[in-house]
């Protein structure tokens, strides 16, 4: 199988009914707005045509709808799965659903985004990190998820900030890297590395962190991060990466235990 229909086939891992709360931060951590969603993605048998629906739900009454049809011939490319909403930006996906929606190339006064989702088993999250046209962050968002059904029996109703996240101890795992190019390396053994100089640093409800710089620029190297204490003794991360030039270079998960 080559590298693109590898791509597509574990994009197909997420064709589910996701259900969760959408949660919205300012760039200095405060709330700026949380609602319930519904995240449905639904395919052919052969899984070749995808039908996706978002619910955003303020109110018993007050709900709103996007929709969007994507196909295996028209939209899998080799540096990724194009989205009908962003022409700019691609979704690439590890085997076990693992996966990033990434802006392909910083660009001067436009929006700049990424989007982490992270898995275990029925539950997903996903972090995204957005800048605005001067390069400043401009929110971060959580959506916290679950193929079980609303209300969740994992997640919290928490949607605060917390001030601090104890990740110290001797975590060990793995860590693979995926290229623009969709080819991914072979595991290697890591520890836990986590911040780095220049960022800001957010810790989330239901031991989700994010790390990021304020500000991003072309000539300048950044990396966007986040992980999940799935439970005290498993965490994941996700960390992209992008070139001085602006442009996406790599995007590595790493699973760790204590």
């Amino acid at each position: 199988m080559d590298l693109k229909e590898q791509n597509w086939k574990n994009f197909t891992a997420h064709l589910r009914d996701w259900h969760g709360i959408w949660t919205r931060y300012s760039p200095s951590g405060e709330v700026k707005e949380s609602f319930q969603s519904l995240r449905s993605f639904q395919s052919n048998p052969e899984k070749t045509e995808i039908h996706q629906v978002n619910r955003y739900i303020y109110a018993e009454d007050n709900f709103k709808e996007e929709s969007w049809d994507y196909n295996q011939q028209e939209n899998n490319l080799p540096d990724g799965i194009f989205h009908p909403q962003a022409d700019s930006m691609r979704t690439i996906c590890f085997e076990s659903g693992h996966t990033a929606w990434v802006t392909r190339q910083l660009k001067p006064d436009s929006y700049f985004g990424v989007e982490l989702f992270f898995r275990y088993e029925e539950l997903r999250h996903s972090v995204g990190i957005v800048y605005d046209k001067q390069g400043a962050l401009f929110r971060t968002a959580n959506i916290r998820e679950d193929a079980r059904g609303f209300p969740s029996q994992y997640w919290s109703k928490e949607i605060e900030q917390v001030s601090e996240r104890n990740l110290s101890g001797n975590w060990q795992g793995t860590s693979v890297t995926m290229t623009p190019d969709l080819k991914i390396s072979e595991p290697v053994a890591i520890q836990l590395n986590w911040g780095w100089e220049g960022h800001n640093t957010f810790f989330l409800p239901d031991g989700v962190s994010i790390s990021c710089p304020d500000q991003v620029s072309v000539g300048t190297p950044c990396t966007l991060a986040a992980n999940w204490l799935v439970t005290p003794s498993k965490l994941q991360q996700l960390k992209v990466k992008y070139d001085e030039s602006g442009g996406f270079a790599a995007l590595t998960l790493e699973q760790l235990h204590l």
